[in-house]
């Protein structure tokens, strides 16, 4: 792959970054009326209908379901997903937001130690930038490691499926579509919480009602945009550097806070927002200062 094409998966990478930082704010505000199951099925079943017609008008499918390898795979990976966000949202009762967003950008430590597992090698510069990442992560959510919550463990549990989920993209991303990859993965989503949600906590129309406008955020640009813009950037991107990237997360949900919430940063969190930065851009010096022009990146996961 040619720097130029690495770029593009990066930003494309970082805009998803982006998007689901701010989703924290419609997380946060959207539990005030209905209950995290609720608030994960409202999420995915808007995803899936708001990611239908865009894959008829790009690629105009013959077939949806069917039982082929492709689609067993993407149901699979949207059992991972759904248990993920459940973890997260039902965590996100217990413990505070900053605790929720270093938990879950636990991620990036946990994607490489996973991917050994697959053999997937990952290079010097993506270890540093990863562990100064996370020590970013730590100053941004002002971490006292004497306290520890339900709310910790469910997260850290949802991060670890996360981890899973960017390695598990990174190899099912070429072999299909990416609206495909994510449709299946939404109407799982959907399933499994339309049947969780009577069970545990029974059906709420007035507070979903209420709930709207975090659900269409969720829903349309944090679900059926973001995880989109995920499967096509890690097409050319390995799934260490992408979970490094996909931390700048953490950055965008302060930044969003102090500029809808008027939450203001700290000290701590400025050298916070600063050492993910400087991790980001570390994990690039070997792609940037050793591939000649016109020879390619090998990327741990490879292409198909």
């Amino acid at each position: 792959m040619s720097i130029k094409t690495d770029l593009r998966a990066d930003l494309i990478l970082l805009l998803t970054a982006f998007i689901w930082g701010l989703a924290f704010v419609f997380q946060r505000s959207g539990m005030d009326h209905i209950g995290p199951i609720t608030f994960t099925f409202g999420r995915f079943v808007i995803g899936a209908l708001a990611i239908l017609p865009l894959w008829y008008w790009m690629e105009k499918p013959k077939q949806i379901f069917t039982f082929n390898k492709v689609n067993k795979q993407a149901a699979l990976l949207g059992i991972v997903l759904t248990s993920g966000m459940l973890l997260q949202q039902w965590g996100m009762v217990y413990t505070t937001a900053g605790r929720a967003g270093f938990l879950t950008g636990v991620y990036i430590v946990f994607v490489p130690l996973i991917g050994l597992f697959f053999r997937n090698k990952t290079e010097w510069p993506t270890w540093l930038g990863m562990v100064m990442a996370l020590c970013g992560l730590y100053f941004m959510a002002q971490i006292d490691s004497d306290e520890i919550f339900i709310g910790d463990i469910l997260v850290l549990g949802s991060s670890v499926l996360f981890a899973l989920h960017i390695i598990f993209t990174g190899i099912i991303a070429n072999n299909t579509s990416p609206f495909r990859l994510i449709f299946v993965q939404f109407s799982v989503a959907s399933l499994i919480t339309a049947i969780l949600v009577p069970i545990f906590e029974g059906w709420n129309w007035q507070g979903i009602l209420d709930a709207g406008v975090a659900l269409l955020y969720v829903g349309v640009l944090s679900s059926a945009v973001g995880f989109t813009l995920q499967v096509v950037g890690q097409r050319t991107a390995p799934s260490s550097h992408t979970a490094i990237i996909l931390s700048f997360e953490a950055v965008f949900a302060a930044l969003c806070g102090w500029w809808i919430l008027d939450e203001m940063l700290t000290r701590p969190e400025l050298v916070g927002c600063s050492l993910i930065l400087a991790g980001g851009l570390v994990s690039q010096l070997k792609s940037l200062l050793t591939p000649k022009s016109g020879e390619p990146i090998q990327h741990p996961h490879g292409t198909h």
